[in-house]
């Protein structure tokens, strides 16, 4: 950089509005000198690297600037050296996009682990002669001696994958809520961040498919499960995956509620994070791995639904051949002539129950995970369109069905997915 460039450097407090006190010194450095060409650019990315630093890592975040008519550099640091990655989120997510962002508007960054204390985060506007490096290489270093390895086996990757989703843009809801109320809210934000960041830097994530063809021929069971991986975690992280097993507990409490816009997740989604959390928790204790029981997902609602007995909810069944579920996937209502084309003789006995339990298994996964993703972030690759699937009796037969997916309110307010078959003619 120029030789009359300026230079200021700031350690911003793990809070909210340091986000707006870089922008502010940016803008009025760059204003200095005399470049306020690069001040909206800068102001966006040293917007997003300080609340990924406030959100992700908790504590100070020290922040140094240096421009000249012609070029900024921008370099943030903070007590985190987990190497931040492009997640590969779907283009509904709200959030997860910050590195691509930067991407777009810098024309050079890179990040330097500084083993034991934490990374510095870089880029540069202008005429930069630096080389984006863009955080690949090296993994995280902890600069840590004991590191666990816990071993994982039958790891649902494509449920992992809808779940880091779903879980990262909840705590960082979470996050905000307790700001104002709890002191420790940060850290518990930091050391959830931490577990949830070693998961998604070493399970492998499948891609999402958005092609309906290619989803429902795709994403089934063996190709979204690993057999075997080895987690390695810092001794210093182990703790981590508690409060984040707990953090995610009392965010899902207060989605339930309605304290927050994410909404709650699927069941099998929570036994999975449970899983997790355990398997390491329990590791670190001298336990023996145990598998991901994929087999084991709860057939039978995890409470009984508040929609059952509906009167709004007998009137759609009453109207057409349709499936309707709550948000949960609890069936809360069967057309009889649906309940007798998936093998029972009563309705009642398929009411209640999961929609998990009319999925054949290999198709467990997509399923759980589509559903995730559609709370999370309103992806629906197989809603309002006529689909054509192997359905599971009630004798463990599978038989291909015809139905069309739609979400629909309730008079009360509450929706529900009704699935409409087109069921073939009896046989005379």
């Amino acid at each position: 950089m120029s030789t009359s460039m300026l230079s200021e450097q700031q350690v911003l407090p793990a809070e909210p509005r340091s986000a707006q006190v870089a922008r502010r010194l940016v803008r009025r450095m760059l204003e200095e000198a005399g470049a306020p060409h690069l001040a909206e650019a800068t102001e966006l990315a040293v917007s997003e690297l300080v609340t990924n630093a406030v959100v992700h890592a908790g504590g100070d975040v020290h922040l140094k600037v240096r421009c000249d008519p012609r070029l900024v550099r921008v370099e943030v640091g903070d007590a985190s050296t987990h190497r931040p990655v492009p997640r590969s989120w779907t283009t509904t997510s709200g959030t997860g996009r910050g590195l691509h962002l930067l991407t777009d508007y810098v024309d050079a960054w890179d990040v330097e682990i500084h083993p034991g204390v934490g990374k510095t985060v870089w880029f540069e506007i202008g005429e930069s002669t630096a080389t984006s490096g863009h955080g690949e290489g090296a993994p995280s270093d902890h600069g840590l001696v004991g590191v666990l390895d816990v071993e994982l086996l039958e790891v649902p990757l494509l449920m992992h994958r809808a779940w880091q989703e779903h879980a990262t843009g909840l705590l960082r809801e979470h996050l905000l809520l307790r700001l104002e109320t709890d002191p420790r809210a940060l850290d518990d934000h930091a050391a959830a961040s931490d577990a949830l960041s070693l998961l998604h830097e070493q399970l492998p994530l499948p891609r999402l498919f958005h092609e309906d063809d290619v989803l429902m021929s795709e994403a089934v069971e063996p190709g979204v499960t690993e057999s075997r991986l080895v987690l390695q975690v810092p001794a210093a992280s182990v703790p981590h995956f508690a409060v984040l097993a707990s953090t995610l507990g009392s965010a899902l409490a207060a989605a339930r509620a309605g304290h927050l816009l994410a909404p709650p997740t699927q069941p099998e989604i929570e036994r999975m994070r449970d899983w997790l959390c355990g398997e390491v928790l329990g590791q670190a204790q001298g336990a023996t791995p145990n598998p991901w029981r994929s087999t084991g997902m709860d057939l039978a609602g995890p409470s009984r639904s508040p929609l059952l007995g509906r009167a709004s909810v007998a009137r759609l069944v009453g109207s057409a051949t349709v499936l309707v579920a709550d948000e949960r996937l609890d069936v809360v209502g069967v057309h009889a002539e649906v309940a007798g084309f998936l093998g029972y003789d009563d309705p009642a006995l398929l009411v209640g129950r999961r929609v998990l339990a009319i999925v054949p298994h290999r198709f467990h996964q997509a399923h759980v995970a589509g559903t995730t993703m559609h709370g999370a972030n309103g992806r629906d690759v197989l809603l309002g369109r006529v689909v054509e699937v192997p359905v599971l009796r009630a004798d463990g037969a599978e038989v291909p069905a015809r139905f069309e997916i739609s979400a629909q309110r309730l008079e009360s307010g509450e929706r529900v997915f009704v699935a409409r078959f087109d069921l073939p003619d009896p046989v005379a």
